[in-house]
């Protein structure tokens, strides 16, 4: 194919939700009442969130007042809830641009068929039905370009999860055991087969091509063998009582990309067995 021919088409589509997972947003009314709404614009970075919601909800004119909320994941499975609460506001009386498109609603967990549950360091509820559930205080509010919105960041200060949902003995969530409800062009999905990891993955991967999948902890040695393997190096920077520092390095052997520091035993009687570089 010539190099200059563009084989894809220019559209303008309605919506740009390419693929996201919804969340429940728990705010608290003026009265003290929780007020419950789905959303799924998002991103995460380390502890921070960074939510986009509605700027004439009552989620944003509650979180102005009282910065505090709990963000909850649904599962996959519980779309048909999720869905219930799509033509309601817990603005009253409704904004003028939600007119004929939405009714006030003060009893949305009911009606949804969630349940709240206290929350430990935060005023508003959870979801009690929520596979994974987040408690979080508003840093800021920045008015969007668009002024239909906000950008919210918000700082994580608890997590919850379900058991089933926790590699055993460890803070990591099993990707393959979370099944959160996504989001894309209108049209809610389940997450699909797992198609491939990243490095820095907690998680060791399952057989290939056997359908299995592994919920135990990579070892630090699974982490260099799977470094070399798509073709990087590594180089053993410290063996001391404390453990052992190893960099994991560019294929030439130059810039360090990741490291490994750890007192796992395997790992000190390979680290024994090595040359220091410095």
């Amino acid at each position: 194919m010539d190099a200059t021919t563009d084989d894809h088409l220019v559209i303008e589509p309605s919506v740009l939700y390419v693929g996201t997972p919804v969340y429940l947003v728990v705010t608290e009314n003026a009265d003290g009442s929780p007020n419950l709404a789905p959303a799924s614009s998002h991103w995460a970075l380390g502890r921070m969130l960074v939510l986009g919601l509605e700027a004439d909800g009552q989620t944003a004119t509650n979180l102005a007042e009282r910065p505090q909320l709990t963000v909850n994941f649904p599962a996959a499975s519980q779309w048909r809830r999720v869905e219930r609460l799509s033509a309601v506001t817990g603005r009253d009386p409704v904004p003028k641009a939600k007119t004929g498109q939405y009714r006030f609603e003060p009893r949305k967990f009911e009606l949804a068929g969630f349940s709240p549950k206290p929350s430990e360091l935060v005023s508003p509820p959870r979801v009690r039905e929520a596979p994974l559930q987040f408690e979080g205080e508003v840093r800021r509010m920045t008015p969007g370009v668009d002024p239909g919105y906000y950008m919210v960041e918000v700082e994580v200060v608890r997590v919850h999860a379900l058991p089933e949902l926790v590699v055993p003995g460890s803070n990591h969530i099993d990707p393959r055991a979370w099944h959160p409800l996504v989001y894309s062009f209108r049209h809610y999905f389940d997450r699909g087969a797992e198609v491939g990891w990243t490095r820095k993955s907690a998680i060791a991967p399952g057989p290939p091509d056997t359908g299995e999948t592994a919920s135990c902890l990579s070892s630090p040695l699974d982490e260099i063998d799977r470094w070399e393997g798509f073709g990087g190096t590594w180089a053993l920077r410290r063996l001391d009582v404390d453990g052992a520092v190893v960099s994991l390095c560019r294929c030439d052997g130059g810039e360090e990309v990741s490291r490994i520091e750890s007192a796992d035993p395997a790992l000190l009687e390979w680290a024994a067995r090595q040359e220091l570089q410095p």
